[in-house]
């Protein structure tokens, strides 16, 4: 942030909002220059970080893998199983944090349905969807349990892994 305002808080306010720097005028140049190629240096995707880009992280569970970077879900036999947005979110706070207990409204929130005129059971309708295309009997189901007069919880065994990405020209 390049300013004419020497204040500290302001300083202190612009760097905890996210600036990378504080620069207040009258300045040296070179040191803005300095400054600049720092940030750059910081910010600059590396060979590592290049590399990194072209893995996604996969959450697997059950035989059933989840790719959060090609929001994409494939079951245990490797075929792709195709997810609403809502069910894909839904799925992805789940296995993201197995164990957790989740609340109506903190997956209404998950869901980005909360602006809109919705009701509890939209979440419930959302799961049984979801339950209907990963539970081996969704009537009976094993991944996604309902805590009663709560909400649910994702009990599936998680692991993660690092799958390549192959870029298709």
């Amino acid at each position: 942030m390049l300013t004419s305002r020497p204040d500290v808080v302001d300083h202190i306010v612009a760097l905890e909002l996210g600036a990378d720097d504080y620069v207040v005028k009258p300045f040296n140049l070179r040191e803005l220059h300095a400054r600049i190629k720092t940030v750059l240096r910081r910010t600059r995707p590396d060979r590592d970080k290049l590399e990194a880009r072209h893995c996604d992280d996969v959450i697997c569970f059950d035989g059933w893998s989840l790719s959060a970077e090609r929001r994409q879900l494939r079951n245990p036999l490797n075929r792709e199983v195709p997810l609403t947005t809502g069910e894909f979110d839904l799925l992805l706070a789940f296995a993201s944090r197995p164990g957790r207990v989740f609340d109506r409204d903190t997956l209404m929130q998950v869901t980005h349905r909360r602006g809109r005129e919705v009701f509890d059971r939209t979440v419930d309708a959302q799961v049984a969807r979801l339950r209907k295309k990963i539970e081996a009997a969704p009537h009976r189901p094993a991944l996604i349990k309902s805590v009663r007069g709560i909400g649910y919880v994702f009990t599936g065994q998680v692991s993660r892994s690092q799958a390549s990405i192959r870029e298709h020209g």
